[in-house]
């Protein structure tokens, strides 16, 4: 009789040791968030990243880019517009050329490369505190040489600016009422000389002497009919 209640005290004390091995074996699991892994580098640690984080992280830096640089429109290009000042009438030097008053100044060569329709020419004459200012209008070839042609601002409709752009030189003539003047421009150096075009017509056709007695001669007779 104590054989037969011996064999289950055994099997159950063996069957209560088997579970508590199993139980201290088992990890305890708790509601906590997985401890984050080991270091993969120095000082730095593999984070795992949350659902949704990347793209606000992506959203995020996207606007601080568009903040930090602002796209920028192509402002237009207003120098065109400005006036193309090519000398002032306090850089003329006054000087002497075959007995004729000639100027002397300076323009920038890469200025002549500049000339187009629409755009306006400012320019110092000699006697004129303020300078001339003329907008070209309209344009040709001749062969290899440009012309333009434009209004003179202020200026009366017969006051015109004519451009003539050769390979050697730029020869600019200006034509008013009061005076014609002459600009020949040497495209390499810029070297400018201006030419008053009346004495050069005063030289050519000189006024005729009239003397105190002349007198003036009466009209021919109509002649005879035959």
């Amino acid at each position: 009789m104590r054989k037969i209640w011996l064999y289950p005290a055994v099997a159950l004390v063996t069957a209560g040791t088997t579970l508590a091995v199993l139980l201290q074996d088992t990890p305890a699991q708790s509601g906590q968030a997985p401890v984050a892994s080991a270091p993969t580098g120095a000082g730095s640690v593999s984070l795992p990243s949350l659902p949704g984080t990347a793209g606000a992280q992506a959203a995020v830096q996207t606007s601080g880019q568009a903040a930090v640089n602002p796209s920028s429109a192509a402002a237009p290009d207003s120098a065109s517009d400005a006036p193309l000042a090519l000398w002032t009438a306090d850089s003329l030097q006054a000087a002497e050329q075959d007995g004729l008053a000639v100027y002397r100044t300076q323009v920038a060569p890469e200025l002549l490369g500049t000339f187009a329709v629409g755009r306006t020419l400012e320019l110092g004459v000699p006697g004129q505190p303020e300078p001339l200012r003329a907008t070209l209008e309209q344009t040709h070839n001749t062969g290899t040489t440009a012309v333009w042609t434009g209004a003179v601002e202020g200026g009366s409709d017969a006051d015109t600016l004519t451009v003539v752009k050769g390979r050697l030189e730029t020869h600019i003539t200006l034509a008013t009422t009061e005076q014609t003047l002459s600009f020949v421009v040497d495209n390499a150096t810029g070297a400018t000389q201006v030419t008053d075009q009346n004495e050069l017509l005063m030289r050519a056709t000189p006024d005729p002497i009239i003397t105190p007695d002349a007198k003036q001669l009466p009209p021919l007779p109509p002649p005879a009919q035959g």
